[in-house]
């Protein structure tokens, strides 16, 4: 009874076989390269993040170094008009009186 079956069987196996072999064998899995592509993009951005605040921390350096300089040019040319301020007021100081010791000498001499 088997080998009647057998018998029967062995010819279609072939198409059998054909038609079971999708439903049993995997196909491998497609790989998501978007996923992998929006990480390698995200990658490129902390690169150029990191390269951009890279260069402003040189600027913002270079930026207060010439600051620095500019303020103590500042400083220095205040204290040069500090000086010539007070050179000029005395020198004002020196003029009034010696004026007003002119006007006593005029005064006396008009007197006499």
């Amino acid at each position: 009874m088997a080998a009647t079956w057998i018998t029967i069987a062995a010819s279609s196996l072939p198409e059998i076989i054909r038609l079971a072999r999708p439903l049993f064998t995997r196909t491998p899995p497609q790989i998501d390269n978007s996923q992998q592509l929006r990480l390698d993009i995200v990658g490129e951005q902390i690169a150029e993040l990191q390269n951009a605040a890279t260069q402003n921390a040189d600027s913002i350096n270079k930026l207060a170094t010439d600051m620095q300089k500019t303020i103590e040019v500042l400083q220095l040319g205040a204290e040069r008009m500090q000086r010539q301020l007070i050179r000029s007021h005395r020198l004002a100081l020196v003029s009034a009186t010696v004026a007003v010791l002119a006007f006593v000498v005029a005064l006396y001499a008009l007197g006499k």
